[in-house]
């Protein structure tokens, strides 16, 4: 368990105001990852994740004084890692947040998500967004260690937007290796899953991730690296759904 000193902190992500996320490391074990590079964490300690177990205390002091902005929900972590079931942080902040209604943007692999579309739907604004990078199973089970299955993860998605809640998937980093016959079955399961947009990522290729590709991928690391350098060629082919769904890069 640890004790922050601060809850909300200043964004540096594009469309976000400040960050906030419950929980420090992510038990999913995403090899792509590049926060533990960021924080300088070896990534074999980052996914054995602590609580901030006070947060909640944290958070709601701060809101007194902060300038309403767009809350940023697991930006470093997943709020809604196993771990959520039995500290609900996340629930916690959400009802903290919502008695000053900023504006949240909320991003998880994880079906917990649904527990809150309550709290949620309370928001004048908020969007959530479900990560999926591939459907190939084979390669989420080394390109997401210990993440739900892609499958559940877009079921989690049509749930939330049934329910009348801004959702996008975040589509990324998108494994490199995808073929264009992949990106047009994911794409048109996004479509019809009912979202609202579609988020394209790219793999950052930071220290750990460098070394964990290595280690997962030995036979095909250096054609993901290649791929990685030449992302736009990826990027033209998603782009050309862009009169069905809006369509977003991440990084601008």
């Amino acid at each position: 368990m640890l004790k922050c000193k601060s809850a909300l902190n200043k964004s540096r992500l594009y469309g976000l105001d400040y960050t906030i996320n419950p929980y420090f490391g992510c038990s999913h074990a995403c090899i792509y990852c590049y926060v533990p590079s960021l924080i300088h964490v070896p990534y074999d300690e980052f996914k054995f994740p602590k609580p901030k177990i006070n947060i909640v205390d944290v958070l709601r002091k701060e809101l007194r004084k902060k300038k309403r902005g767009i809350v940023g929900i697991s930006t470093a972590t997943d709020a809604y890692q196993p771990l959520e079931k039995k500290y609900e942080l996340t629930g916690g902040i959400l009802k903290t947040i919502l008695q000053y209604d900023f504006p949240i943007d909320i991003q998880t692999k994880s079906k917990l998500v649904l527990r809150d579309v309550g709290i949620i739907k309370k928001f004048s604004n908020a969007k959530v967004g479900i990560t999926i990078t591939t459907f190939n199973e084979n390669i989420a089970k080394k390109w997401e260690v210990s993440a739900p299955s892609p499958y559940k993860r877009l079921d989690t998605a049509k749930k939330l937007a049934m329910q009348g809640i801004y959702t996008y998937i975040f589509f990324g980093p998108i494994f490199p290796l995808m073929n264009g016959n992949e990106i047009d079955y994911s794409i048109e399961e996004f479509i019809e899953s009912g979202i609202d947009e579609i988020v394209v990522d790219k793999l950052h290729l930071k220290k750990e991730v460098v070394k964990n590709i290595k280690k997962f991928f030995p036979d095909e690391y250096k054609e993901i690296i290649k791929e990685t350098n030449n992302f736009n060629k990826m990027l033209k082919k998603i782009e050309k759904f862009g009169n069905k769904i809006t369509i977003t890069k991440a990084w601008e």
